[in-house]
């Protein structure tokens, strides 16, 4: 099977659509996002109405379990916490009902999805470091364990010295973000697993950065915290 991966779109409906029309161009049987659809970006209600018109399943992250009262927004530091607190106040009934409905993990035959750790997922612990990976991968059954929430594109083995995914080897994938990259690229980030096959395809998207800057208007927050929010 090869597995479509998103994560971390946080309302950048522009880099969604980005991603999207690039994984439209490419073969894949089923596609899953890791969480944190919102959050960040000031399009939460555009983004999630895209992802249940695609039946894409997600996992609860952390922004998301904030927006729709599972966690305390006192978690979030300013400016993301007045961001979260509008996002909380105008997301429509249909999408708040569906992002509070998301899990914390989604299983297939040989891997396991989650937007932290799947050990403990929801104390939200950041997957970045190899001995963090290792850890958990020494812990569950999977041969691939799939993670967002660190944004940065990542591929680690149980074994160290291997640095790619190929049969015989149990990884950590990382797909990176798709509305916020950390990693100084400016480009969204998504991949392909392919289980049959063990091999890992990353993909990169750029998208109109004015266009997510925009949408901030309605939010009530400036264009230079919109940029420093989608770290721009």
């Amino acid at each position: 099977m090869r597995l479509a991966i998103l994560s971390d779109i946080h309302a950048n409906l522009p880099a969604l659509e980005a991603c999207l029309r690039k994984l439209d161009q490419l073969e894949y049987d089923r596609v899953i996002s890791l969480g944190d659809q919102v959050g960040y970006g000031p399009y939460p209600n555009e983004v999630i109405s895209l992802l249940r018109e695609r039946e894409i399943p997600t996992v609860l992250g952390n922004h998301d379990a904030g927006a729709v009262e599972r966690i305390p927004l006192t978690m979030f530091r300013e400016p993301n916490h007045s961001l979260l607190t509008w996002t909380r106040d105008h997301l429509t009934p249909e999408n708040r009902a569906w992002l509070a409905e998301a899990p914390w993990t989604l299983e297939g035959d040989d891997w396991i999805a989650s937007h932290a750790s799947p050990v403990d997922p929801q104390h939200w612990t950041y997957l970045d470091s190899a001995p963090r990976c290792r850890e958990v991968l020494s812990r569950i059954p999977h041969r691939y364990c799939l993670v967002g929430h660190t944004h940065i594109p990542a591929v680690v083995a149980e074994q160290i010295g291997v640095f790619r995914v190929k049969t015989g080897h149990r990884y950590v994938i990382n797909p990176g973000s798709v509305g916020q990259p950390r990693d100084y690229s400016r480009t969204s980030s998504f991949g392909i697993l392919d289980t049959g096959n063990h091999t890992w395809e990353s993909y990169q998207a750029t998208w109109p950065e004015e266009v997510a800057l925009e949408g901030f208007a309605k939010t009530g927050l400036d264009e230079a915290t919109g940029r420093r929010l989608l770290m721009l």
